[in-house]
């Protein structure tokens, strides 16, 4: 009898810890839903105080393999609760060592703080673990072009471009200009090369322009965009949003501006202002990659204009844009 009466006890106890485990297991699934769903969207919406309260530990990573900490980590940096954010971050390179995402946003603070020694170890491991991510280039390429170091930005370059990745190029291209050690016939014979891979020459327009004034005179409209590139990777979006439409007054050929604009408005919350930049970056242009369809499928979903957003993001798939298939799967059901 006793014995019946433990081995119930143990069975009891057993299916408690199960269910206990369960239910952490499906709290944990909600909540990792919302901090990719932020993450995905480059947005950091949710409160911090309900962040905080978000279980890291069991799961540590999401079903993604995306570490939670590291999730977590961005609404603290937000909130320029650094030590926290740099902390949970460090703790998540652990956790995944083999993403480099949190070593892109280590670099990233360090690149802000002008720490250029660390932004070059913390975004160089992030290029190696990522090296075909645009965000861990872009903010590697930026590292070296402050650097000065011209050199590895061409060898560096050298493992991406077989992959005719666009805005690898442009990065790339931008950087060198920057650094200003490269003649001018290198770097037209480069944007040549990049250009032979693309069916719409435009999206090389500026820095056509920027490479024509020369290297070692950038002019107004080179510097223009440098800094507007620098801000948003900085995360100063209206910023970035104010020199793209300096750039867009000085090149009004080239819609990337108007995108690019847009695009920062977008990311900076200013919602009235992106949608007016991407529709008239879609009726002035004829833009074929559909980017800005998918981003103002997005700013029309968080008004709660889920039609309006389906809609655009269906003509971003047909025009082939990465990403445009997985929002209409999971938010046009």
């Amino acid at each position: 009898m006793i014995r019946k009466i433990f081995f119930l006890g143990l069975i009891s106890l057993i299916l408690l810890s199960s269910a206990f485990i369960n239910l952490k297991v499906l709290k944990s699934f909600i909540e990792q839903n919302m901090l990719i769903y932020e993450f995905n969207a480059y947005q950091t919406r949710l409160p911090l105080d309900a962040v905080k309260t978000f279980n890291d530990n069991f799961p540590n990573i999401t079903m993604t393999t995306l570490p939670l900490k590291m999730l977590k980590a961005r609404y603290f940096m937000k909130d320029s609760l650094v030590e926290e954010s740099l902390n949970l971050l460090k703790k998540a390179k652990k956790e995944n060592p083999f993403l480099g995402i949190n070593d892109f946003y280590l670099g990233n603070y360090y690149y802000k703080k002008e720490n250029l020694d660390s932004a070059f170890f913390y975004s160089r491991n992030a290029f190696k673990a990522l090296p075909r991510n645009g965000l861990h280039s872009r903010l590697y390429f930026q590292v070296l072009a402050k650097l000065k170091y011209d050199s590895i930005l061409d060898e560096s370059f050298n493992q991406v471009k077989e992959f005719y990745i666009l805005d690898q190029w442009r990065d790339y291209l931008f950087s060198k200009v920057e650094i200003g050690v490269t003649p001018k016939e290198e770097l037209s014979k480069i944007l040549e090369e990049a250009e032979s891979y693309v069916s719409d020459k435009k999206k090389f327009m500026t820095l056509q322009t920027i490479i024509n004034v020369g290297a070692e005179n950038l002019g107004e409209l080179g510097q223009i965009i440098i800094e507007a590139e620098t801000s948003y990777s900085q995360g100063e979006f209206i910023e970035a949003a104010n020199s793209y439409q300096k750039a867009s007054r000085l090149d009004p050929y080239d819609y990337t501006h108007f995108e690019n604009a847009a695009l920062s408005y977008y990311r900076g919350d200013y919602f009235e202002e992106a949608e007016n930049l991407f529709t008239y970056t879609l009726r002035t242009f004829d833009v074929s990659n559909g980017k800005s369809e998918l981003y103002l499928g997005l700013l029309m979903y968080e008004l709660e204009k889920k039609d309006k957003a389906c809609e655009f993001w269906n003509i971003s798939r047909q025009k082939g844009f990465s990403g445009s298939q997985r929002v209409i799967d999971t938010f046009c059901k």
